[in-house]
């Protein structure tokens, strides 16, 4: 299976702060036992999460903040994402809007700052760029949430992560610009969820892994959660560590909330 068949498999709500469980975009996955259990994994609409994201460099000073997720899912499979720091006080209010236009297929990354009090689109190298200072890009999130025109996904043998059977999908996207040879997601056959995501650069060297804490996943109304997740950059010898403190499935959000006009006002 390739092109788009797995297309939007992969997560949200585990990685640029614990993308992984909420925002699994199950509609183009064709393989009916991928399928079913991604479905599993996912809210019904919307949810939240208050996380608390530790960044630590190659020579072990540690950065912390304190940030809020949002993610919502419209009746059309759009689906938005807010996330706004709240410590520390120096970047309090900075914030990053992800909208994902399903029709259009089509993802906007936008940033603000109160700094600078303006709203800015991510594009060209700023796309190559950390996320909110981690360990995470705009491109290495691009694989987690959206498989594009120009990306292939095929599923590949089961294996195993820490002992447990997990489905195997892996993704190549062609380009000058690329920065990745390949990435590969270990989804747990139980819990559903990317467990494991290898990110391999261009000389087939294991440039950045992604791994979620099995003895921190924990079931919040039905769905399980990833608490504690890891980032690690093995060429910088860098990584960061998302860990949940809070969450809500499927809280009352309005759609408003996620209009760039709230991104400046600062209003979530």
């Amino acid at each position: 299976m390739k092109k788009r068949d797995f297309c939007r498999v992969v997560m949200l709500i585990s990685a640029m702060m614990s993308f992984n469980a909420l925002a699994f975009d199950t509609s183009r996955i064709e393989d009916p036992e991928v399928r079913a259990c991604a479905d599993r994994a996912l809210p019904t609409k919307t949810a939240y999460q208050l996380q608390k994201v530790e960044v630590i460099g190659s020579g072990g000073y540690v950065r912390e903040s304190l940030r809020k997720m949002y993610w919502r899912r419209s009746t059309e499979n759009d689906s938005r994402i807010l996330v706004r720091v709240l410590e520390p006080v120096d970047d309090k209010g900075v914030a990053v809007l992800i909208n994902d236009d399903a029709d259009r297929n089509v993802v906007s990354y936008m940033t603000y700052s109160p700094k600078l009090r303006r709203v800015r689109r991510v594009t060209g190298e700023s796309f190559f760029g950390s996320i909110l200072g981690t360990d995470f890009t705009y491109e290495d999130f691009s694989f987690f949430y959206r498989v594009d025109e120009r990306e292939e996904v095929v599923r590949v043998d089961d294996s195993e992560v820490d002992g447990f059977p997990s489905y195997v999908l892996e993704t190549v996207k062609p380009g000058e610009e690329a920065t990745y040879s390949l990435v590969r997601f270990f989804i747990d056959k139980d819990f559903c969820l990317p467990m494991k995501s290898e990110f391999l650069s261009l000389n087939g060297e294991l440039r950045k892994e992604l791994i979620v804490d099995r003895a921190e996943v924990k079931n919040v109304d039905d769905h399980w959660v990833p608490y504690k997740t890891t980032m690690l950059d093995r060429k910088l010898e860098t990584q960061s560590i998302f860990t949940v403190l809070e969450v809500e499935i499927d809280p009352d959000l309005h759609e408003a909330m996620f209009e760039v006009t709230s991104l400046k006002r600062g209003t979530f």
